[in-house]
């Protein structure tokens, strides 16, 4: 009888330790599972849009203003800032042939004061806040020789980062 109770106790112990065990296995394999998985999920995932979004404004002489905005990872990176006019021009061409002179007026060009206004939205994280406007006209003394009206360009910058949102 006492070797009875014995082998009960006996296997009752062995199949509760297989039991302890079985579970830690157990336990162990569904955590790595939910890593692995973790791991999988989070290489997969999309770092943020590369590529470019173009924002647009148009005025009332029928003008509209574009900005390409160009992006990496989510991140902009670049700004091309133009006007397609009327007529179908390019405003930056036409200040590069000579075509577009902004009415004689002393300083840079119009394509000059446009690279001038991307170099400084590109060096300040496209924070558009630091482009103070002086004026409800849209001129701007935040960027040093940018003479031009360039509350259109702004709107136009800020189309086109709403668009990669």
């Amino acid at each position: 009888m006492i070797e009875k109770t014995t082998k009960i106790g006996y296997d009752k112990n062995i199949t509760k330790h297989l039991y302890i065990l079985g579970g830690t296995i157990m336990k162990k394999r569904v955590i790595a599972a939910a890593l692995l998985a973790a791991m999988v999920l989070t290489g997969c995932g999309s770092k943020g849009f590369t590529g470019e979004k173009v924002g647009e404004v148009k005025d009332a002489k029928d003008n509209t203003t574009m900005a390409t905005v160009k992006f990496e990872d989510g991140k902009p990176v670049s700004v091309d800032i133009d006007v397609k006019q009327a007529d179908g021009s390019m405003k930056s061409e036409a200040s590069k042939s000579g075509a577009y002179d902004m009415k004689n007026e002393p300083g840079k060009k119009w394509h000059e004061q446009a690279d001038l206004l991307e170099e400084f939205i590109v060096a300040n994280d496209f924070d558009l806040s630091k482009v103070t406007l002086t004026n409800d006209e849209g001129n701007t003394d935040a960027v040093s020789g940018v003479t031009i009206k360039v509350k259109g360009y702004l709107e136009a910058v800020e189309a086109a980062l709403e668009q990669a949102k």
